[in-house]
């Protein structure tokens, strides 16, 4: 995989991304703010669907959420193209870390779990009363939010190298 990653690194793409090249300077800072408000909007708006159906803000009726839904997909994708453009920027980082293996999976999880809940919501009428198998669907989703969010920024701190040949700063 070396040869892979190293390929990679060196790419125009990810010197760019890193602030090597002239007149990047600030790509590596927005794509991160990017990252971030993907997540903001995504693990947000997904918690505040997830509390409804636990039974916070009872008064609110559970269907017309469903207006937030193509923001939650947009933030998705925001979140995917500049999650795989920091990926470009330190593979080595990623890929050696297993931390970035526990994201993934959560990333899977999340993301399966706003498109399950995503169809009750768009099924729902203000009467449906909540199952207790929708309540453990939100339950999970916030266990996994937290969990994704928290992998994420371990991601930081838990890597042995930076780049090939490069290792982390102890």
């Amino acid at each position: 995989m070396d040869p892979i990653f190293g390929f990679v690194e060196t790419s125009t793409l990810a010197t760019w991304i890193r602030g090597e090249v002239p007149y990047s300077t600030y790509a590596f800072p927005v794509i991160v703010t990017l990252h971030t408000l993907g997540m903001g909007f995504l693990a947000g708006g997904s918690a505040a669907i997830d509390l409804r159906i636990l039974g916070i803000a009872p008064h609110v009726p559970l269907n017309p959420l469903e207006r937030f839904l193509p923001l939650l997909w947009l933030a998705f994708a925001v979140m995917a193209i500049s999650g795989v453009l920091l990926l470009i920027a330190y593979p080595t980082k990623a890929f050696t870390n297993p931390m970035f293996y526990l994201k993934l999976g959560l990333i899977a999880l999340a993301v399966w779990l706003v498109h399950r809940i995503a169809a009750l919501v768009q099924r729902s009428t203000t009467v449906d009363p909540i199952s207790s198998n929708v309540k453990a669907l939100a339950f999970t989703s916030l266990l996994s939010w937290i969990a994704l969010i928290t992998a994420g920024r371990l991601l930081a701190y838990t890597h042995k190298w930076e780049m090939l040949g490069v290792p982390a700063l102890t």
